[in-house]
């Protein structure tokens, strides 16, 4: 793997080839072994307990309800390009109601960052980022775009790369006096239709460093996975209302992974 060819490219080109290139593994974890939980917790806002029993959007009280079940609805449809939106506002909706904004977090949609790759700056775009108050990266969200088919798991790695460079900056850190950063876990999602895969990308001064200089890393970054189990095809996951209880349970649990 080490004679792996390492090129400058966009972080939203990235295949498997560069995750081999960079000694990075993908490794498929159990729901206890991903959560760290027994259980998974349960909702109390209404509109998202209306949400996992909803099976249409007329006649419904609330407003709020409506506008997820719209948004799914869309989500939904098979044309691309316009469901793929629907996706992105769908799931930041979902997220928001599950508190991951707060007095000191936003979620931002279409943030770019750049990257450094064999010594050039290119860039990437994540499709959701939660950022704190300090315009630092907690958590990403990419949907797999439905025009070019690339599976979206080597681009959410190199978008925590990314995150990493953008939140440790270690030479400036060291200038201001401030403690390293050698390594951080960053939270992330990829959306495949509305069946989210859960990940945890533990991103090393080490790693970052062997992809900006274009380099193999010795050490082995290893990067947990979670796929939930759903009865009918992921793309449509949402459509069944019980699928809908274990989507919401796991962004519940994932949101325990954000850094302050």
């Amino acid at each position: 793997m080490a004679n792996l060819k390492r090129s400058a490219k966009l972080g939203n080109e990235w295949t498997g080839n560069d995750l081999a290139a960079y000694h990075i593994t993908v490794v498929a974890k159990t729901k206890q072994q991903f959560f760290h939980m027994p259980y998974l917790p349960s909702h109390t806002h209404p509109s998202l307990v209306n949400f996992m029993n909803a099976t249409q959007q007329d006649n419904m009280a609330d407003d709020e309800l409506k506008k997820l079940l719209h948004f799914l609805n869309i989500a939904l449809q098979p044309e691309p390009g316009g469901s793929e939106a629907a996706v992105i506002n769908l799931v930041a909706k979902l997220m928001e109601k599950l508190g991951y904004n707060n007095h000191c977090r936003i979620i931002f949609i279409h943030h770019p960052f750049s990257l450094g790759i064999c010594r050039i700056s290119l860039s990437t775009h994540i499709d959701i980022c939660v950022i704190n108050d300090r315009h630092e990266p907690l958590m990403l969200v990419l949907n797999k775009k439905s025009v070019t088919m690339k599976d979206p798991e080597p681009e959410v790695i190199a978008g925590a790369i990314a995150a990493y460079a953008a939140i440790a900056n270690n030479q400036l850190r060291d200038r201001q006096s401030i403690p390293p950063l050698p390594a951080i876990t960053i939270p992330a999602i990829t959306m495949i239709g509305t069946c989210p895969i859960f990940y945890k990308i533990p991103v090393t001064a080490e790693l970052c460093d062997a992809v900006r200089s274009g380099r193999y890393p010795a050490i082995k970054t290893r990067v947990p996975r979670y796929i939930p189990v759903f009865s009918g095809p992921q793309t449509v996951a949402m459509r069944s209302p019980q699928n809908r209880v274990e989507i919401l349970a796991c962004l519940q649990a994932f949101k325990q992974f954000l850094r302050n």
